[in-house]
């Protein structure tokens, strides 16, 4: 009888990303699944070989441009770690490229910085190794960065409350107003206006806390705010913010705007006396990285300056 000598191995032919076109939202870490090998003998390695546009086919210099960014080296305690001290010793800043590619696994993790690159689709090659040899799986897959929603607004709520009593109304949902200013820095700027978009002054006392309600500050773990005449500003330093919610209230913030400061529309309040303080209350949550400008509209008032 004749015999042959057994292969080392498998290695596919039909290696492939189960999830390609795989979706990557700009500015938002995302780890993407391992590859399929397709019953290929253990231990398989994974090279990148290139990533390119997929309209262009020319390499994609900005994938691999190196850019400052931090990387947690230990566990964050956000309890715990509340100074910019105690966050930096579980951090550490590099510059590097805005993904990994991980040898063991083919998958990808894309980080924030993919906020500062080209919008598009993106091809890639990879080269697969085990004792059976090496195989090259040109336009294995293809990945889209695109732009999303980078924040979350949750349900709020407004009311009335007469002066020294606990009589109120509510004034419905304030219409809250996001905007991202930049995709670098990590900063929070929130306006309280009124319903022609006059901006509440915090140095004169027109926008206070609600008693041991929750507030802007109360998610400020590492900086404190900063006011000016129109706003308050928060650096938040890490993402999502607030990074988790309050054990009582969740993501919400609560604010009172003294009766001297507000007149409400007519018929809103019992009365038409400038006794009535205005109380809106609002959540969000900060999704990435960058510089933001929250605007909160408060229903059915006009600034008394």
């Amino acid at each position: 009888m004749s015999c042959k000598k057994s292969v080392q191995g498998y290695l596919s032919s039909q290696i492939r990303y189960t999830d390609s076109p795989i979706q990557i939202q700009s500015g938002f870490v995302v780890q993407t699944n391992p590859v399929n090998s397709d019953g290929s003998s253990a231990p398989v390695t994974y090279e990148l070989l290139d990533i390119r546009n997929a309209t262009t086919h020319k390499h994609a210099d900005s994938l691999y441009m190196n850019q400052d960014r931090y990387i947690f080296v230990s566990l964050f305690n956000a309890n715990v770690d509340t100074t910019v001290a105690l966050l930096n010793t579980h951090r550490k800043l590099i510059s590097a490229p805005c993904f990994d590619f991980n040898s063991h696994t083919g998958a990808f993790t894309f980080y924030n910085t993919t906020a500062n690159v080209p919008l598009g689709t993106y091809e890639f090659d990879i080269k697969a190794t085990n004792q059976n040899g090496s195989k090259i799986y040109k336009n294995i897959g293809t990945f889209t960065i695109s732009q999303g929603l980078p924040y979350v607004l949750q349900t709020g709520g407004s009311a009335w409350f007469t002066d020294n009593t606990t009589d109120n109304g509510d004034t419905g949902n304030p219409v809250v107003d996001i905007q991202q200013l930049s995709t670098t820095g990590t900063q929070a700027i929130l306006k309280l206006v009124d319903k022609h978009g006059v901006a509440f002054d915090p140095l004169k006392g027109e926008i206070i806390a609600r008693g041991d309600r929750s507030n802007f500050e109360t998610y400020a773990k590492f900086h404190p705010l900063v006011a000016s005449d129109t706003s308050l500003t928060c650096n938040f330093e890490v993402t999502p913010f607030p990074f988790q919610p309050d054990p009582t209230y969740g993501y919400l913030i609560y604010y009172r705007i003294p009766s001297q400061f507000v007149k409400y529309d007519a018929g809103v309040t019992p009365t038409p006396a400038q006794i009535y303080s205005a109380n809106p209350r609002f959540a969000f949550q900060l999704l990435a990285q960058g510089t933001y400008l929250i605007t909160v509209h408060v229903p059915y008032v006009t600034r008394v300056p």
